[in-house]
């Protein structure tokens, strides 16, 4: 597993150093000794937390702050200003330019390293939730764009979702399914079940079969039918159905 990074911005060598040294062992350190150096190496490394020293001359800390809690693309990225400054006025300066949390000099050791691996823990959070829905919006578009009739329940059938070519040949909006029964597209004709108990086949929750389905105007449709389940954390979570017309 990759070491998280952190970009360290001082103007004073000697308190980069110390930083650098305290926290190398265990994270990639970048350093930065201004705050338009700081920028450049934001776009360049974009590091996982930032340890930003408030009184740099031309560029102080609260303006990289505020420039990096502008932007979409660093907002998410943790700044702890590290400071001598004691006035209130000043943290209330930093609370406004968007910073996460305050070091005062001189470090504290153990404080630092309590103070890195919290925001670090809401960053990996963070990014993993960035990350599910990214995958969402994906399965998502997927499924709006598929010919292919699709229905999502739980795992005793109730329907969650159906995606649009589902609803234009069934003739329900996704209000009048939502927690509508699977069976209730099964036609009386049909010999494949679509009760509680036939929704699990076998060990696996996979199965295909030939549906004679019906539709919300009483029309007959012959559809084929496969149901695989959502796995997460080892449990049967959700069942997907794929019904496809048959020629």
């Amino acid at each position: 597993m990759s070491k998280s990074k952190i970009l360290v911005v001082d103007d004073e060598q000697m308190n980069v150093e110390l930083l650098e040294g305290i926290l190398s062992k265990e994270y990639d350190v970048v350093t930065a000794m201004s705050g338009t150096e700081a920028l450049i190496k934001v776009e360049k490394t974009f590091p996982d937390l930032i340890l930003l020293d408030i009184m740099m001359p031309n560029m102080n800390g609260y303006a990289v702050c505020k420039n990096l809690k502008s932007s979409p693309r660093t907002m998410s990225i943790p700044v702890v200003m590290v400071t001598a400054l004691k006035e209130k006025e000043d943290r209330i300066k930093a609370i406004e330019a968007g910073a996460d949390d305050f070091l005062s000099k001189p470090v504290d050791l153990y404080e630092l390293n309590a103070r890195v691996r919290s925001l670090l823990r809401v960053k990996q959070y963070h990014d993993s939730l960035m990350e599910e829905r990214e995958k969402l919006l994906i399965f998502s578009s997927v499924l709006n764009s598929m010919d292919d009739c699709v229905i999502i329940t739980n795992m005793s059938g109730d329907i969650k979702f159906a995606n649009p070519a589902f609803e234009k040949k069934y003739g329900y909006s996704q209000d009048e399914l939502t927690g509508m029964h699977i069976s209730a597209i099964k036609h009386p004709d049909s010999n494949l079940m679509l009760d509680k108990d036939s929704l699990i086949q076998d060990t696996k929750h996979e199965w295909k079969g030939n549906l004679a389905s019906v539709n919300r105007h009483g029309i007959k449709l012959n559809m084929t039918i496969k149901c695989s389940p959502v796995i997460k954390d080892n449990r049967h979570i959700n069942l997907v159905f794929v019904l496809r017309e048959q020629a």
